[in-house]
């Protein structure tokens, strides 16, 4: 599995959708086996960060394979963990170097099993081909051509894109309208549109329990858990600001790097730090994120509407769901199959009033409905589709 981000990371508490697959996976019984490939570094900022982080620094686990720019981890029975830095110094390193672990392990492997490569990361296709795979599949997790944070990589994603489209033998979308970018790319079988998905068991934790941070903040709470990036509407935030003195605007998630400027913040985040009813809480782990959206009166996803985000399906609405939130969201791709459950705003105008009328209307019989929304859309119940079309792909 190519992934979007390291195992360092994940640990750390970064979650996104392709931990939640990978932890699917690992817990299914027709997994015999799985070799997860942290993010492949490309810029010399990156590749020095995950150098540090998880190549150079003192192992936690059995080490299979080290070298100078490589290290391979058994971290469990199933899982073994793969950094490599040679993805921006000697790119053609890379797979012969996965082969020497992935033969080594079938040395040592006594069960006669299919091997399928899952890739989250169109930066990298050297991999077709090349790995004695029965399988290739891609997930595509948003689109990065569309991505501010990839601009300067446009031009060999597109290339990659074409080439995800034309070898891989099945493609899984978190958005419906990727389905129709792969279709403009040639494809047009093999493509299945699986949604984000939640653990609602994770977001019922700790509903009584008020972070210190939080206690001393008045409700109503109008929150958000997230990262502080440029798919944030600020002028949105700073409209709600403006337009709720009585009430706490609570924002909870780290900053974007592109938000900072030379280590300062940029404009956007220094005219909401004026406002007396804002606040930014910083960020915060997976285990303890239950306990911000528990205090939230209102939860919000206040997303940019452009082209980036027709391509993207959002995590936190069920996470909002989970917690039995009312949600009051910008239109996004995937949210009007729970319109009788959020409040889709059209504009500031609104968004602002829906946050009232969200307030308002919010009682238990709506928080037990979207809970038992967020349970039937269970990232298990996502894996284990994932699992039978690759099973009926593979006979």
């Amino acid at each position: 599995m190519f992934n979007m981000s390291s195992y360092a990371e994940w640990q750390g508490g970064v979650v996104n959708r392709n931990y939640q697959i990978l932890q699917s996976l690992l817990k299914s019984s027709e997994v015999n086996r799985l070799v997860a490939v942290d993010f492949l570094p490309f810029s010399f900022k990156r590749m020095v960060r995950h150098w540090l982080e998880n190549i150079f620094c003192k192992p936690k686990y059995k080490i299979i394979y080290q070298d100078l720019t490589t290290r391979a981890q058994w971290i469990n029975e199933k899982l073994i963990v793969f950094s490599t830095i040679d993805s921006f110094l000697a790119p053609k390193k890379v797979v012969p170097k996965l082969n020497l672990i992935l033969n080594k392990l079938g040395r040592q492997n006594s069960i006669k099993s299919k091997r399928v490569v899952i890739s989250y990361f169109p930066m990298f296709t050297d991999y077709f081909g090349q790995l004695n795979q029965d399988l290739n599949v891609f997930e595509a997790v948003d689109n990065w051509l569309e991505h501010p944070s990839y601009r300067h990589y446009k031009k060999r994603l597109e290339n990659n894109y074409q080439l995800i489209a034309q070898k891989s033998d099945l493609v899984f979308t978190v958005a419906e309208p990727l389905v129709g970018f792969f279709k403009s790319l040639g494809r047009e079988k093999d493509i299945y549109w699986i949604p984000n998905g939640v653990d609602a068991e994770h977001w019922q934790k700790f509903d009584n329990q008020v972070p210190n941070d939080l206690a001393k903040i008045p409700h109503p709470i109008i929150g958000y858990l997230g990262i502080i990036q440029d798919r944030i509407d600020t002028n949105l935030l700073e409209y709600l600001a403006e337009k709720n003195t009585d009430k706490s605007l609570v924002l909870v998630g780290p900053t974007w790097p592109e938000f900072l400027k030379k280590w300062r913040e940029s404009k956007e985040i220094k005219k909401l730090r004026r406002y007396k009813n804002v606040y930014f809480l910083g960020r915060k782990s997976y285990q303890d994120a239950p306990k911000y959206i528990h205090q939230f009166d209102v939860a919000i996803i206040p997303h940019k509407v452009d082209k980036f985000i027709q391509f993207t399906h959002s995590m936190k609405m069920f996470d909002y769901l989970a917690c039995g939130k009312p949600i009051v969201t910008t239109p996004a791709s995937g949210v009007e199959k729970f319109s009788h459950l959020l409040y889709i705003a059209q504009n500031y105008l609104d968004f602002n009033n829906k946050i009232q009328k969200a307030l308002q209307e919010d009682n238990s019989r709506l928080k037990e409905l979207r809970i038992q929304a967020a349970r039937e859309n269970s990232w298990q119940s996502r894996s284990k589709k994932i699992i039978r079309i690759i099973n009926e792909q593979l006979v």
